[in-house]
C-alpha cells in the first residue's frame, strides 16, 4: 500500500547523511511527504498489533516522536526514528484489508456525514468508513469533528490505563495536519486497535455529591497512599460537579505519588496512567455527564495503584520546593538528578535540559514509554498550572534515570 512517492522519500531519508537529512527536512514539501510516509509505513505494524499492549506501546512511542518532530534537532529526530524503525522490524505485521484501497466518497451534508460516521464506527464497518473518512478529511471543519468524535469515543475507556486515548493523543499531534489519505488511514488504524482491545472495567457514575465530612476532607494523596477507598472516592465525588478540575487533581496526585517513589506496581502501567490523565486534560468532552464518566473511570484506575511508603532517597516536597527557591545560589548540579531538573527550571535552561534528557533516552535505545511521558511531563505544568506546576520534570527522572 506504500505509494511510490512515499517509498522514495523514506529511502532517501534512511540512506542520507546527516547533512542530507537536514536538507530534506528543511524543505517544507518534503517534510510533509516524509511525515505522511512514516504514517503509511507503520500501518502493517499497527494493524498487526491487535490488542497487544506492548506492541501498541511501540506504536504510541513512534507517533510521539513524529508528533515532536518539528521541535527536535534533526540529528536527534533521525536517531530516535531509526531506533523505532528497528523495533518495528521485530513486530508482527498484518496484511492490510482491501477496503483501505477504496477512494474518497462524494461529499455529503455534514450532519449526514457525522451520523454515518457514528454508525460506521459502532458497527466497525470499514467499507463505509474508508471513503467517508477520506471525504471528511478533505474539509477542515469536518476533520475537526472527526478528531473530536474519536477523542470522545475513546476517552473514558480505562483498559491498559487509557491506552486508547494515549494512542489517539500522540497520533493526533503527529498527523492532524497531514493530507487526507494518510490522515484517514491513521484514523482507521486507531479505530482498528480500539475494536481489537478489550473494554476497560465499567464504572458506576454516582449522581450526587459526597456529603461534607472528615473523610471527604482527607487529601487525595493521603487517601491513596493509605488505600482509604471511602475517603478517596468521597473526595472525587465531592469534586464531581467540576470533573476537569477533579481530573487535574488526580493528575497532580499521581505526579506526587511518582515523585515519592510509589512505583510499587508495574512501572509501565503507572507511566501510562500519568500520560492518560495528562491527555484527558487536553481532550474535548461532549457534556458534563460524559466528563463525569471519564473522571470516575480515571479515578477507579488510579486507585488500583494505591498503597505505598515514601522512599527516602529524595527529600520531601517542602525540601524540594525550598531548593527550587534557592537553586540559583547553589553550585550547578549534575543534570540527571532532582537538583539538576529544578536548577534548569530556575536558571531558564529547561529547554536544554529536556533535550539532554531526550539525548540520554536515545543513547538507551528509546526505553518503552519514554517519548509519550517526556512529551506529557514537558507540557504538564502549562496544563495544570498552580503552585506545583514545577514538579513534573521529576516524573521523567523517577521512571527512567533514577
Amino acid at each position: 500500500m506504500m505509494t511510490p512517492a512515499f517509498g522514495e522519500v523514506l529511502e532517501r531519508w534512511r540512506s542520507a547523511s546527516g547533512a542530507g537529512q537536514a536538507a530534506l527536512w528543511a524543505d517544507p514539501a518534503q517534510r510533509v511527504l516524509l511525515r505522511s510516509a512514516w504514517q503509511q509505513d507503520i500501518l502493517p505494524c499497527w494493524w498487526g498489533a491487535e490488542e497487544a499492549t506492548e506492541a501498541l506501546q511501540v506504536v504510541a512511542d513512534s507517533q510521539s516522536i513524529w508528533a515532536e518532530s518539528e521541535h527536535l534537532p534533526v540529528e536527534l529526530l533521525a536517531a530516535a526514528v531509526a531506533i523505532q524503525e528497528s523495533k518495528r522490524t521485530q513486530m508482527d505485521k498484518s496484511a492490510l484489508p482491501d477496503a483501505l484501497l477504496l477512494e474518497a466518497g462524494s461529499p455529503m451534508p455534514l450532519d449526514m456525514e457525522v451520523d454515518l460516521l457514528s454508525k460506521a464506527v459502532e458497527e466497525a464497518d470499514l467499507e463505509q468508513l474508508v471513503p467517508l473518512l477520506q471525504s471528511m478529511a478533505d474539509d477542515d471543519h469536518a476533520r475537526r469533528i472527526v478528531l473530536n468524535r474519536l477523542a470522545q469515543r475513546l476517552a473514558d475507556d480505562s483498559h491498559a490505563q487509557g491506552l486508547r486515548s494515549i494512542l489517539f493523543g500522540q497520533w493526533q499531534d503527529a498527523a492532524a495536519d497531514l493530507p487526507a489519505r494518510p490522515f484517514a488511514l491513521g484514523a482507521l488504524a486507531l479505530l482498528h486497535s480500539h475494536w481489537q482491545q478489550p473494554a476497560g472495567v465499567a464504572v458506576v457514575v454516582p449522581e450526587g455529591r459526597a456529603s461534607r465530612d472528615s473523610e471527604v476532607d482527607k487529601p487525595l494523596l493521603h487517601a491513596l497512599r493509605e488505600r482509604d477507598l471511602p475517603a478517596f472516592m468521597g473526595r472525587v465525588r465531592a469534586m464531581g460537579d467540576q470533573p476537569l478540575d477533579a481530573i487535574r487533581q488526580l493528575f497532580l496526585t499521581v505526579t506526587l505519588m511518582i515523585v515519592e517513589g510509589g512505583q510499587r506496581h508495574e512501572s509501565q502501567a503507572l507511566m501510562r496512567l500519568y500520560v492518560w490523565l495528562g491527555t484527558l486534560l487536553t481532550l474535548p468532552h461532549r457534556s458534563l455527564r460524559q466528563a463525569r464518566k471519564v473522571l470516575f473511570s480515571a479515578a477507579a484506575s488510579t486507585f488500583g495503584f494505591a498503597g505505598w511508603q515514601r522512599r527516602q532517597d529524595w527529600p520531601d516536597f517542602s525540601t524540594l520546593a525550598a531548593y527550587r527557591e534557592r537553586a540559583l545560589s547553589e553550585p550547578a548540579p549534575a543534570p540527571f538528578t532532582w537538583q539538576g531538573a529544578l536548577y534548569a527550571a530556575a536558571s531558564g535552561t529547561a529547554a536544554d535540559w529536556w533535550l539532554q534528557v531526550a539525548e540520554r533516552a536515545i543513547d538507551q535505545d528509546n526505553p518503552s514509554g519514554f517519548w509519550p511521558l517526556w512529551r506529557s511531563a514537558q507540557r504538564a505544568g502549562q496544563v495544570t498550572g498552580g503552585p506545583l506546576a514545577w514538579i513534573h520534570p521529576l516524573v521523567v527522572l523517577r521512571f527512567y534515570f533514577d
